[in-house]
C-alpha cells in the first residue's frame, strides 16, 4: 500500500468519487491532502516544460509561481474547509494538511482553533506562493505552535537563500518536524552538518527530479527520511510511482519510501 503525503485538493483529488478512484486504482491508503492554490478545484497536470530540468530549477519556477499567484490567478472559496469536508466524508483516506500564509493575519489569529477543529495531520506552508520569510517572526511562532502540537511542517522552500535560512533554524530548533517539497536543497542539506533527525524529504515533483536524485537522497539522508508524495494535480501520479520501482530497491526500502515513513511521521494507527 502507498501513502501519498503531497497532494492538493483538485484535479484527480479534487472530489470524493475522484479520490475513491485513484486510491483504488494505484493501492493508496492514505493521502496527505491540502488545498491547491486559492482552492482552484479545476487544476490539471501543468504541460511539461520545453527545457532540460534539474532538482534546483525549482528555484526559477517559484519566480513564476509568485508572478502567477499574485496576477493571474482568482480565489475560489475556502480551501482548508474543503480539506475538512472531503476528510469527513473520506476519514479512512483523507489525511488535511492546513494550508497556512504566516503572513496572513486572519489564519495566524485562527491558527489554534483551525488546528482543534480541523485535526490536520501536518502544516502545510507554501514561500513560492505566499513570500513569507524564514527569519520572520511569524514563521517561528506558528513553528512553535506546530511542534507544541507535535505535527509535522510540510514546507515548499522558494530560494538557496532561504534553503540556508531554513538550516539555521533547524539547528536552532531541534524538536521542529519538516517535510521538505521536492528534494529542495538536498545539496545544501547534506554538506551542512546540522543535525537533520527530525527532517523528511518529499519524492514529488515532474521532470525536474530523475531517479538518481532520489537515490543520492536515500544515501546522504537515510530511507528513514524520504517520504513519498505526488503533489497531484501537477505531477503524474504513474511517473511518480514508476520512478521509485525503476530505482530496484530492495522491497523493504520501497516500503519504508511508499508508506512506513509516512505512517510513522504522520502517526497512522
Amino acid at each position: 500500500m502507498i501513502i501519498d503525503i503531497h497532494a492538493h485538493a483538485a484535479g484527480e483529488y479534487s472530489t470524493v468519487d475522484s479520490l475513491k478512484l485513484v486510491a483504488a486504482k494505484y493501492g493508496i491508503e492514505k493521502i496527505g491532502l491540502c488545498t491547491s492554490p486559492k482552492n482552484i478545484q479545476t487544476l490539471q497536470t501543468p504541460p511539461d516544460m520545453p527545457f532540460t530540468q534539474k532538482p534546483d530549477s525549482i528555484y526559477m519556477m517559484n519566480r513564476f509561481n509568485r508572478l502567477a499567484y499574485r496576477h493571474f490567478l482568482k480565489g475560489d472559496g475556502e480551501g482548508n474547509r474543503y480539506v475538512s469536508e472531503l476528510r469527513n466524508r473520506l476519514p479512512e483516506l483523507v489525511i488535511p494538511f492546513l494550508w497556512v500564509d504566516p503572513l496572513d493575519g486572519g489564519h495566524m489569529e485562527r491558527l489554534e482553533e483551525n488546528l482543534r477543529t480541523c485535526r490536520p495531520g501536518g502544516i502545510k506552508l507554501h514561500q513560492a506562493w505566499n513570500p513569507f520569510r524564514i527569519d520572520g517572526v511569524e514563521f517561528k511562532h506558528l513553528i512553535d505552535v506546530a511542534t507544541s502540537y507535535k505535527l509535522p511542517v510540510f514546507i515548499h522552500v522558494y530560494s538557496k537563500k532561504e534553503v540556508l535560512k531554513l538550516l539555521r533554524f533547524i539547528k536552532e530548533n531541534p524538536d521542529a518536524v519538516f517535510i521538505i517539497g521536492h528534494l529542495t536543497g538536498t545539496g545544501l542539506f547534506s554538506t551542512s552538518g546540522v543535525s537533520l533527525k527530525n527532517i523528511y524529504f518529499d519524492t514529488s515533483s515532474s521532470k525536474r527530479i530523475q531517479g538518481n536524485d532520489i537515490k543520492q537522497a536515500i544515501e546522504a539522508f537515510g530511507y528513514e527520511h524520504i517520504v513519498f508524495g505526488t503533489d497531484t494535480p501537477y505531477a503524474g501520479i504513474d511517473r511518480q510511482i514508476e520512478r521509485i520501482e525503476g530505482l530496484k530497491l530492495p522491497d523493504r526500502i520501497k516500503e519504508h519510501i511508499f508508506s512506513l515513513n509516512a505512517r510513522s511521521l504522520l502517526a497512522v494507527d
